[in-house]
């Protein structure tokens, strides 16, 4: 998705200060602190504006500072209905986009000229942190339900969940097919995705 539409999506939904919108529109999916270029997100806002496809409104406040407040204009929800009715950013042209989704296997692609004991503990590594990953989605999962936000946002969680599961499941399998190298006397269980 083109960060543009991003911007453009989360103001269909609300109104906001530039600022709330860094804390607010990346909340469901990087719940701590994301790391969000302001510099970027304010060049965005200002081009949008220059488009008119947003605008600021002034908002008095007692006893604080008036407040820019962010709004889609209908030329603005215009472009961005658009967007959501083409097939713009629906089909991902890179070759193996797990690549682009899951780093580690870069250096997987190369363990080869590595001993199996160091790509063993590698492996064992990235397991526990799928685990944690996968703790983190399902608690993510719950509080959205909870919150009782958008049934699409939760689905989306829930698609993360289960790719999680299947990184958790061959993660298990290259660490047994490694551990007869290593230590065939170990006999680890592992904990299902």
């Amino acid at each position: 998705m083109g960060f543009k539409h991003f911007v453009l999506g989360y103001f269909v939904d609300n109104a906001a200060h530039g600022y709330d919108l860094i804390k607010k529109c990346f909340m469901d999916f990087f719940p701590v602190s994301p790391d969000i270029n302001q510099g970027r997100l304010y060049t965005t806002l200002n081009k949008l504006e220059k488009e008119s496809l947003i605008e600021r409104k002034t908002r008095s406040q007692e006893d604080l500072p008036d407040q820019k407040i962010i709004y889609i204009t209908s030329q603005g929800r215009e472009e961005f209905n658009g967007w959501l009715d083409s097939m713009i950013d629906e089909e991902d042209k890179t070759k193996f986009d797990f690549f682009k989704q899951y780093p580690f296997l870069s250096k997987v692609n190369y363990y080869k000229h590595m001993p199996p004991e160091k790509a063993w503990l590698k492996f064992k590594g990235q397991l526990e942190i799928s685990l944690k990953r996968l703790g983190r989605f399902n608690e993510a999962r719950e509080e959205m339900i909870q919150k009782r936000v958008d049934h699409y946002r939760i689905r989306i969680i829930e698609y993360g969940i289960e790719v999680e599961k299947v990184k958790v499941a061959w993660l298990q399998e290259m660490i047994s097919e490694l551990k007869e190298k290593v230590a065939p006397e170990e006999n680890t269980v592992y904990p299902k995705p």
